[in-house]
């Protein structure tokens, strides 16, 4: 009996200091609850994009007034208060899809007159060109029925249009792109995200309509001409790789850079200096502030009187502002200026300029406008990367104070200089750990790529972008009214072929090209929420992160591929084989499908390379293979009565209607059509699962239900 009550007592004991700790635990979150606001209001709009089905104001209407409630009576409660915001996500994603929400079109069409206005021109390729317009009308199509903007594919020759312009063009339209994989990304809802219903492609020259064109696109028009100005004034100094890519640094402008220098950027990790971001927006707008303030301090009665620091922010805000529009105002360049001036905004009220605070402020900002954002590989990249740097520089800060307090207690110099140099080697090499690790996660769910080498790449090639290219950058700019451009421009192109040649070496190492497996969206979750306890959690609870991580790894690494891919359209089709790798259908079409295929299944291979390998027996438009004890038959041209003998599973990129009926598993032109891509999965009792791209899209307004070209598809 009485040992009987030792353990009943040790038990309790034990249970009580379990208890207490997380007590402790979770007090020292206690006023942490905003850094969490931006993470449950992401959690909330990844919930609504997620759904099957679009969900009615019937059903969300209930929901923002629960969420509401539960945030009024959230005071002191900080769990409350997180499933409030993560409940007000969901309605703040529904509200915006509602908002911008428009007709879509369902077919493709015969040529149709499109007249409208040109709100964005970009270059594509050479002599091409992507026109978005703002639809006025198309021939043939009611109002109810046009789409609000149209994104057609044209070359120069047809017309080299300006922003503004209001036009009238002969196209042939077609539907939003579909998923190339089931569950894969979605291109198609990004454009329709943007307010795009279709795409086209012009098929006769460019006629200009007159019409008064709005102070919005007039703004737009000279901020292009201004970009245009600048390239050639950048191409007028340097050739050929260095003028791209110091023009799409100055002016956004990416389309002019070759192909297999942004393959090496992607490998060796520095794909991100080519993007205006976060680091492009801190070092022009930083270096604004760190001259205006440096000269303004050279003048002893200003430095002394008054405060010039708060002076050069709000020059630095100013700059950061002119930076985002020249460069073409894209969301990720918008986000990246919300987000350092919330820094600036910090240092004229008095506050830390770098903290998580100001990082959480600055993502509710963006969500609370764009909360799509949450679902797009720039927001989760840069958003990452920073909350991990605001995670590192909290703790930095606090590890500095020891160190200075320990320095202060030595005499000798050369001992306290030695550490402050190692200290900030030690700063600037774990800044590039940190940031690279922490947006690898997103990076590697959205492009299924990893850069091993990344810190290397970035540790040799950062000083060269922050100590040239980006002041010269700056320099010349400034210095372009003047005529002086020549000498800044020089410099930077000479950063840029240095930077060049850091990235072709580390992307030459062994290893340095990595492709991962396909995330599923839940393990990218997972990992992503295992971040973030690392970094917003206070004690040693936050050490549960890294294992959240590993979970999240684990959990990707099991996300089985299909057995079977089918293109969208019947152009090809892959098996995997006994080892697991991808093996397209030879000499077949579809090699942009095929690539992504490749890319999703961890492969860093040539589809023409993966086409060679054993596994199809091909003879005229017919190849068999057989797939974990299946028959599969692609037949891709109509030639007589197919020889259906033997066959499990029938592939064909034509409507096959009444023929081989007796094939368990058919898949023709017809249901590619109507679902689009397919993926198949054996089972090892033989069992045949079958997902599509619509299937896994669900009911949304940006999936696309196909129709059969009828009468107002037809050309008039």
């Amino acid at each position: 009996m009485v040992a009987v009550t030792r353990e009943a007592v040790s038990r309790t004991s034990h249970w009580a200091r379990v208890w207490g700790w997380l007590e402790a635990a979770i007090e020292a979150q206690r006023g942490r609850v905003m850094l969490w606001v931006p993470v449950a209001l992401t959690f909330g709009v990844w919930t609504y994009f997620g759904l099957a089905r679009e969900p009615s104001w019937i059903v969300v209407t209930p929901l923002a007034l629960s969420g509401a409630a539960l945030l009024w009576l959230s005071r002191g409660r900080p769990v409350l208060a997180i499933v409030a915001f993560a409940i007000l996500g969901c309605v703040l994603a529904k509200a915006k899809v509602d908002l911008i929400a428009t007709p879509v079109i369902h077919a493709t069409t015969a040529e149709r007159l499109v007249t409208g206005t040109v709100e964005d021109r970009s270059p594509s390729g050479r002599g091409r060109q992507i026109i978005v317009i703002a639809v006025e009308a198309i021939s043939g199509m009611t109002s109810a029925n046009t789409p609000g903007r149209l994104r057609l594919s044209a070359t120069v020759k047809q017309g080299d249009v300006a922003i503004g312009t209001r036009i009238a063009v002969k196209a042939m339209l077609a539907p939003l792109p579909s998923p190339v994989i089931p569950g894969g990304f979605d291109y198609g809802r990004q454009l329709w995200l943007d307010g795009i219903g279709g795409t086209g492609r012009v098929v006769a020259p460019i006629e200009i309509l007159a019409g008064e064109t709005p102070f919005r696109l007039r703004m737009a028009a000279g901020l292009e001409g201004l970009r245009q100005s600048i390239g050639l004034r950048i191409r007028a100094v340097l050739d050929g790789v260095a003028a791209a890519i110091a023009e799409a640094l100055i002016t956004g402008e990416r389309s002019s850079i070759p192909r297999n220098v942004n393959l090496s950027f992607q490998v060796s990790g520095l794909a991100h200096v080519l993007s205006i971001s976060g680091l492009h927006m801190a070092l022009a707008a930083g270096g604004v502030f760190w001259m205006v303030r440096a000269m303004l301090a050279a003048i002893p009665a200003l430095a002394r009187g008054w405060p010039i620091k708060k002076w050069a922010a709000v020059v630095a805000l100013a700059a950061g502002l002119f930076y985002m529009l020249l460069a073409g105002s894209g969301v990720a360049t918008q986000r990246s200026y919300i987000m350092i001036a919330v820094m600036f905004f910090a240092i004229l009220v008095d506050r830390p300029a770098i903290s998580v605070r100001n990082l959480a402020l600055a993502a509710i900002l963006i969500l609370a406008f764009e909360p799509d954002a949450a679902t797009q590989a720039s927001f989760q990249m840069s958003f990452m990367a920073v909350m991990g740097l605001a995670a590192y520089y909290e703790f930095w800060s606090v590890w500095r104070q020891w160190r200075d307090d320990e320095t202060r207690q030595l005499r000798s110099w050369p001992v306290q200089l030695a550490q402050k140099l190692g200290a900030g080697l030690l700063a600037a090499i774990m800044t590039t750990i940190v940031a690279g690790a922490m947006s690898s996660i997103p990076a590697a769910y959205h492009f299924g790529r990893m850069a091993p080498f990344s810190v290397l790449a970035n540790g040799l090639a950062l000083p060269v972008i922050s100590l040239i290219i980006m002041p010269m950058a700056l320099a010349g700019l400034v210095l372009m009214p003047l005529g002086l451009e020549a000498w800044p421009l020089w410099l930077m192109g000479k950063g840029i072929e240095l930077m060049i040649a850091i990235s072709d070496w580390v992307a030459g190492l062994p290893g340095a090209s990595t492709v991962v497996h396909q995330q599923s969206p839940l393990a990218a979750i997972v990992m992503a929420s295992g971040a973030a306890m690392l970094c917003l959690l206070r004690g040693l609870i936050r050490l549960a992160g890294p294992v959240v991580v590993a979970a999240g790894l684990l959990m990707g690494q099991a996300a089985p591929m299909p057995d079977i891919l089918i293109d969208r359209t019947g152009a090809t089709v892959a098996i995997l084989d006994v080892g697991g790798n991808l093996v397209p259908a030879p000499g077949r079409k579809g090699g942009f499908s095929i690539s992504k295929w490749l890319v999703a299944n961890g492969e860093e291979t040539l589809p023409a390379a993966a086409a060679k390998r054993p596994g199809w027996t091909c003879a005229a438009d017919r190849c068999t293979a057989l797939v974990r004890g299946k028959f599969l038959a692609y037949v891709q041209k109509e030639d007589g009565a197919l020889d259906c003998t033997g066959v499990d599973i029938l592939i064909a990129s034509f409507p096959l209607r009444g023929t081989c009926k007796s094939v368990p598993i058919r898949i023709d032109r017809f249901d590619l059509w109507r679902n689009g891509a397919h993926g198949l999965s054996i089972n090892d009792t033989g069992a045949v699962g079958i997902t599509t791209a619509r299937g896994e899209g669900g009911e949304r307004p940006w999936v696309v239900v196909p129709e059969a070209r009828t009468d107002k598809y037809k050309k008039p």
